[in-house]
């Protein structure tokens, strides 16, 4: 004890130790800025974001708001420049060309793997996705992609009318306010559970099952991207949620088999009838973290893409009045029938959507790590970025660009059905018809407009996506009228992995019948 009691008494007072971690911190920020403006500069690498902060790099200023910050960058920089965040290298290529090399990159070239399984792996679950080998996670895509056909979709449509009609059936009447991605986002788990995760979850979503989502969705934040496994109850509870839903759709695909409940049109019998290529029956844990995948991929771009349909529409109600024309003109009433089938003749519908998804972009940028191990060359520019680099396409950047699009900060879906419009004329590469194993990836990665990526990582799930926010918002025009609470649309929010509207964010709506 004289001897611990001596070494304290020997140490500095603590205001001492202050001021010499204050002075190292201080000189660590000083170097780091002489490296930045002094240091050697490489002429192939691409320009690089000054920063203040070291290891934050510029983690605050892109956090706060993604798509200024790229674009004072491009503005200053370029269509390419790198920027640091925690410890990340980050290279952004902006533009039609900056999305065909980061989508259309080769598989042994940047992964999307190495970009963001630390995070998906823990809420997924081990073998599935980014956490299975490249060949077998497009084996699993292929199946998700099967599971997602025609024949699926004209029994979704009434299950999604009917979700909508009783979701909203106690909304106080003749008016009231709600939050709109608060809302949406409730309907969403709904509708996708009800037609793809089945009828056992949908059944047991105001239980346990709501506690599971909501505690993996804890693990599918920014936070968990750069630091993917903490010593933090959020996280324990992430891989508590993880191991329940996994055993879970195991008891239910036991019992679906033991009824021989075959008859299902939701996505979850897909996977059990599926075998991958070797004739392998897909395991139950597959299937749980493929479901797990396909709700997270969705959901919440889902959510946020109705919402910010109905926010735009609410401004705007020279639109809802036409997009309730149109109805009538090509479905004959307001009562006719929703169906798969004529809601492809709602053009206007559908553009509306497009347009939001262009302006509003739920995941306004994507990721692929550099894992070759000479790097990668943009042959456009000559720009050499090194192993260990992030590769990142943003879309949220390129769809609001002036370049491609004529008053790019706008809402027109007008611009989608006039012929004349500069975007009916942009380039395309000649690879919209690849196939990567799953069915033709369907647009080109050099197309300003990737509201779903492109590339053998393209979402599979565009085609549900459309059919659920469209039959929504159709079914809600009809219910509805609709206004903004305080007359303008919101800001965005980007604090979450997804841009939703800022707070408040209040539709005040009147029933209509």
């Amino acid at each position: 004890m004289a001897v611990i009691s001596t070494l304290i008494s020997s140490l500095p007072p603590l205001s001492t130790c202050i001021t010499y971690v204050l002075l190292a911190t201080t000189l660590y920020i000083i170097l780091n800025i002489a490296n930045q403006l002094f240091g050697p500069k490489n002429s192939k690498a691409p320009p690089v974001v000054f920063s203040w902060i070291p290891f934050m790099g510029n983690a605050i200023e892109f956090g706060i708001n993604p798509i200024q910050f790229l674009q004072k960058c491009q503005k200053k920089y370029g269509d390419v420049f790198t920027f640091h965040m925690v410890g990340k290298k980050v290279t952004v290529l902006l533009g039609a060309d900056g999305n065909q090399f980061v989508f259309n990159s080769k598989q042994n070239l940047s992964s999307a793997a190495e970009a963001y399984n630390d995070m998906t792996k823990y809420v997924f679950g081990p073998e599935v996705v980014y956490d299975a080998p490249h060949n077998l996670f497009l084996e699993q895509k292929r199946f998700i992609k099967a599971g997602l056909n025609s024949e699926s979709f004209r029994k979704h449509v009434p299950m999604i009318v009917e979700e909508v009609e009783n979701f909203f059936q106690d909304f106080k009447k003749p008016s009231g306010t709600f939050d709109a991605y608060h809302t949406f986002g409730s309907l969403i788990i709904c509708t996708a559970s009800r037609c793809l995760m089945g009828k056992e979850i949908r059944a047991n979503l105001d239980g346990s099952v709501a506690k599971l989502y909501y505690d993996l969705d804890q693990g599918f934040q920014p936070i968990n991207f750069v630091f993917p496994n903490l010593p933090l109850p959020s996280y324990r509870h992430r891989d508590e949620a993880c191991r329940k839903m996994a055993e879970l759709y195991s008891s239910i695909i036991q019992r679906r088999k033991e009824n021989n409940d075959r008859n299902n049109a939701d996505l979850l019998q897909a996977l059990m009838d599926a075998t991958y290529k070797d004739g392998t029956p897909v395991p139950d844990h597959h299937i749980a973290g493929m479901m797990i995948a396909v709700l997270f991929g969705g959901q919440h771009t889902s959510a946020t893409t109705a919402s910010w349909t109905l926010l735009e529409l609410s401004a705007r109600p020279d639109l809802i009045r036409a997009l309730r024309d149109e109805q009538i003109e090509k479905l004959g009433s307001l009562q006719a029938e929703l169906t798969y089938d004529n809601l492809k003749e709602l053009t206007l519908l559908e553009c509306c959507v497009k347009e939001t998804l262009r302006l509003h972009a739920p995941i306004y940028q994507m990721m692929r790590k550099v894992i070759a191990p000479n790097g990668v060359v943009f042959e456009k520019t000559g720009h050499e970025i090194p192993k260990g680099h992030f590769l990142c396409a943003a879309p949220g950047v390129t769809q609001v660009d002036e370049l491609y699009f004529k008053d790019p900060l706008t809402y027109h879906p007008m611009r989608w059905i006039d012929l004349d419009d500069p975007v009916h004329g942009m380039e395309a590469g000649d690879d919209a018809n690849m196939d990567y194993g799953f069915g033709a990836v369907g647009i080109s990665s050099k197309n300003p407009f990737l509201p779903f990526g492109a590339g053998r990582h393209r979402c599979i799930g565009e085609q549900f996506g459309y059919l659920q926010i469209k039959t929504i918002v159709a079914t809600l025009l009809r219910m509805f009228d609709f206004e903004l609470e305080n007359g303008k649309v919101p800001k965005s929010d980007y604090t979450s992995m997804v841009v939703v509207p800022e707070r408040p964010a209040h539709l005040k709506y009147t029933w209509r019948k």
